[in-house]
């Protein structure tokens, strides 16, 4: 018993002296183990990366809110919202942004809804037939134009000859009726030939030629049409247009 007595008393003793090593009794030097800064360095490791997580998430919610934002800002001219204010601005209709049937009864009634009321699908092809001015009466006119030049056009059906005559020489133009690729060709002097140097070059429909543009010599039904540098356009006439 005095045996047991004596090692608790020690143990004791021993728990004690090493508190007090710890510092618990507010006395004696203080020690840190290596484990215990390991651990907060865990800690604070931890806090870094959620403040890091807390500071990305507010950054996108940011940038979110300001991307929606200019989207729907009618004074950003490259939103929706800015260019249906474009629209509603030429139409004189009140100007909010929504193309809502206000908006499509007037552009309807001007331009007309050809691809389906205004949305963010169409919206870049109305705007430019806004600026183009391309409206009904516009359109209108045109095809007045195009079908009165009709009624007045020349026949000159597979006719090279009777096309210079009218065009070259005379007061008449020439008016594609379709977009053409044309090869083009330079004269071979020791030759006396022209020689298709493997250059085509496409005229736009719509384009219009008129007086001493092409070659005073027909090939076929082609005729020759004057470029730069000695080089010529091989045109069918059949691609013409030809009126007063």
């Amino acid at each position: 018993m005095n045996k047991n007595l004596i090692i608790g008393a020690a143990l004791i003793g021993g728990g004690a002296y090493y508190a007090y090593k710890k510092g618990l009794f507010g006395k004696g030097k203080t020690e840190i183990p290596e484990e215990a800064i390991k651990q907060n360095q865990e800690v604070i490791d931890k806090l870094a990366i959620e403040k890091a997580k807390k500071v990305a998430t507010a950054a996108v919610v940011v940038k979110t809110a300001t991307a929606i934002k200019q989207a729907t800002d009618i004074t950003n001219p490259k939103s929706y919202a800015g260019k249906v204010a474009y629209i509603q601005g030429q139409l004189n209709v009140p100007t909010d942004g929504d193309a809502g049937a206000v908006t499509n009864k007037a552009f309807a009634a001007v331009y007309g809804l050809d691809r389906g009321n205004i949305s963010t699908d169409n919206i870049d092809y109305y705007v430019a037939r806004v600026k183009a001015k391309n409206t009904l009466s516009a359109i209108k006119a045109a095809a007045a134009t195009i079908n009165a030049r009709k009624s007045a056009a020349v026949n000159i059906s597979n006719d090279a000859k009777k096309f210079l005559e009218l065009v070259n020489d005379g007061k008449y133009k020439a008016t594609l009726t379709k977009d053409v690729k044309a090869n083009a060709f330079v004269f071979d002097n020791l030759k006396k030939v022209f020689v298709d140097v493997n250059q085509p070059t496409t005229f736009p429909k719509g384009l219009t030629f008129g007086k001493g543009q092409f070659s005073t010599q027909p090939r076929g039904i082609y005729v020759l049409k004057k470029g730069a540098n000695n080089k010529y356009y091989a045109i069918s006439i059949n691609d013409f247009l030809v009126t007063i």
